[in-house]
């Protein structure tokens, strides 16, 4: 199976960009497209680093939290960190609400050639799958 990391790179920016966008209107936090971006492009390299390193630190759970961290730190600029953990926590529930409307609708639609190996999906995964579940979400409140 061939993995492009263009566009792993590409769906991870755009789909960091919209949890963090997501995050910051429920947070009702300032929400500036510059700061976002670079924070959505900085997750989207560790996703790629994760295809291709072997490198254990990028699948712990701290390195995963501390990006995070970094990511919500570097989108809203929290000035102290009761507001950084509390933006951290939306991060995550948007994450989870959104991921989860992707799975149903892929449950739905079951695609024909999508694989699930090592932790990761490869195959067709199509982004408008993960794009309209995370906007059925989105709208939906």
């Amino acid at each position: 199976m061939t993995i492009y990391l263009d566009i792993v790179f590409v769906e991870n920016i755009i789909m960091n960009y919209i949890i963090l966008f997501a995050t910051g209107l429920i947070c009702k936090e300032k929400i500036k497209q510059i700061r976002i971006i670079i924070s959505s492009i900085i997750g989207s390299i560790y996703s790629v680093a994760y295809y291709i390193t072997e490198i254990t630190l990028y699948v712990t759970i701290i390195a995963k939290i501390l990006l995070s961290i970094v990511m919500i730190y570097i989108a809203f600029g929290s000035k102290n960190p009761k507001n950084t953990f509390k933006s951290l926590i939306i991060f995550y529930l948007t994450s989870f609400a959104f991921g989860g409307c992707a799975f149903a609708i892929l449950y739905y639609i079951k695609p024909e050639n999508i694989l699930y190996q090592n932790g990761k999906f490869v195959g067709l995964y199509p982004i408008k799958i993960a794009i309209l579940g995370r906007s059925i979400r989105f709208f939906h409140n």
